[in-house]
Order: structure tokens, then sequence, then C-alpha cells
């Protein structure tokens, strides 16, 4: 599966073949070319400190004023600011919103509270039985491929003489953020079936995965996060000017390729993966970890990330 978030995806090539001939398929490729994708449905302090942190006049207090508004959110900014993945050189705890906006920034928090946004929807997916589990899978195995990242992207820092420009807590929502076009096809979906349309489930499956990378694009870019978001939801690398020696999409690449190599997956002879010497070392150190103590490191990740 070329999308790096579908890991746990096993590769069919004869529901793939035949699920470009179908209607939906074509269906949804014409509403990807043609921008007319519906976007997912974000809570309004989301959306509003979106706009808020495009304007050149807007303070910290604002931004904590507009996640006020929504509990949930702030909890999970103020989680997050008293984290150790987050804020690693922070002193004191952090108890009020405009201290946690202050210590994140407003990128980090607009991050944040998109990822957790995301992660319940699709948790609370109100589509078809079967869509509502693969986008219950997704939000669980995204926050693993992200968890990973963060991991990887920590151990190869440690090895690094030079300071890097990846940093794990990008790392993680980059990670989280990746498949979010899955819920927007999945939603293409269900309108194509209320209009009368039947497609066998398993079919519809590989359009969602064969479609998920562009819809993310779209997304990604409407909701302007930049382009080491947008490489990882698309596979590829984008940049044309030089890069540095290690980007998101080189984590998300070695992060996916642990993965498979931990849960033993067949896909792992397939799946090539060029790192640095760091990159070696870092993905040395965590394959050879137990799983008890691997399983501890990604679930201390996890539960850094608030989501």
């Amino acid at each position: 599966m070329d999308h790096l978030s579908f890991f746990w995806v096993s590769p069919d090539r004869d529901k793939y073949l035949r699920s470009l001939e179908t209607e939906f398929y074509k269906r949804a490729v014409e509403t990807i070319r043609v921008n007319r994708l519906s976007l997912p449905p974000l809570p309004d302090a989301v959306l509003s400190i979106q706009r808020a942190s495009k304007r050149s006049d807007t303070t910290m207090r604002d931004i904590a004023n507009l996640l006020l508004d929504d509990p949930s959110l702030c909890g999970a900014v103020l989680k997050a600011a008293n984290s150790a993945l987050f804020a690693p050189r922070a002193t004191g705890q952090c108890k009020d919103v405009q201290t946690a906006v202050s210590r994140l920034g407003v990128d980090r928090v607009l991050g944040i509270i998109t990822a957790a946004a995301v992660y319940q929807l699709k948790s609370d997916a109100t589509f078809s039985k079967a869509c509502n589990a693969l986008l219950k899978k997704s939000a669980q195995k995204s926050r693993e491929l992200a968890a990973a990242m963060a991991l990887v992207t920590q151990k190869v820092r440690n090895y690094c003489d030079e300071p890097l420009s990846v940093e794990p807590e990008k790392a993680l929502i980059v990670g989280l953020l990746a498949d979010i076009g899955l819920y927007s096809v999945i939603g293409e979906f269900q309108r194509f079936v209320n209009q009368g349309h039947y497609l066998k489930f398993d079919i519809a499956e590989r359009v969602f995965f064969s479609l998920a990378g562009d819809c993310s694009r779209l997304v990604l870019k409407q909701w302007q996060f930049d382009r080491d978001f947008i490489e990882v939801a698309i596979n590829n690398k984008l940049y044309t000017k030089p890069r540095p020696d290690i980007t998101y999409l080189d984590i998300a690449r070695m992060a996916n390729h642990l993965l498979l190599f931990r849960n033993q997956d067949d896909a792992i002879e397939d799946h090539e993966v060029e790192i640095t010497a760091p990159g070696a070392e870092a993905l040395y150190e965590l394959s050879n970890l137990d799983e008890k103590e691997f399983s501890r490191q990604l679930n201390q990740v996890m539960d850094a990330s608030s989501i």
C-alpha cells in the first residue's frame, strides 16, 4: 500500500484493479479534480483558531480565548503543554490556557487541536457500520504511526552531532493527520450510496485507499498545513530546493518500516527505505527492543499526544 498510514492494510491487486472500473471511483476522481471535495467537519473553535492564526494581529491571548469555547480542546492543549514531548525544556506545571498557548506556539496549538478533532471525528463517525469500523481502525493506526514517527525522530536526534530540522512533536502531528483524506472519500461514498447506487464494500474500500492520499492533499492544503504534512500524506517528495538530510517524509518511511518489521508483516519485503547513518542507528535500536519495552515507549509518546 503506497499510503504510509495504511501500513496495516494487506494489498489485494485484483480488488484494486476492479475498483478502478467502478462508477464510484470515476465520480470520486472527478470530485477531486475539480476541487469539490467536502472537508471534514471541524468544531467551531478549531475553525476560529484556523482563521485567527492567519491574521498578523492575532495574539496568544486571542487564541487562548477562542480555545476556552471548547473544554475538551483546552484539556488537550494543557496536557500537551505539560508533556516532555511538546515542552521538553519547560519548567513548572502549566495550569492556564494562555500560558499553554505561549509555551507551545500557535502552529503547534493548531496542529494539536486539529489532530484531536480529527481523531474524534473518526471515532464517532456516523456513516455505515462498515465505514465507521474502518475509520475507528484508521484512528487507532494513525496514532500508532504518529507515535512511531515521534519515537524515530527522538532516536535519530540522539545519534546526530548536528541539530536536525525535524522535531518529534511536529512528527507526531504530521502522522496523526496523514490520512485525513480517508474521512472525506468515505463521505463521498456515503453520498453515492444515498443516491441509490450500490457497490460491494470490499471494492469500495480499495477506492478509499487509492484516493485517500489525493484527498488528504486537498484537505491539508485547504487547512493551510505546510509541505511537510502533504509530502507524508501523499508519500512523495515535493521540494525542488535543497532539502535537509532528514525530512518528515523520511521519518514517516522509517516509522512505517519499523512497524512492518515489528508486526512481522510480509509487506516489508517490498518496502525499501533510504536512511542516513543516524537513521540506521535509530532503527537498529528500536528494532531490537523487546515487545514490552517498545510498547512502553510507544505508549509514552501516545499519552503525551493528548489524543
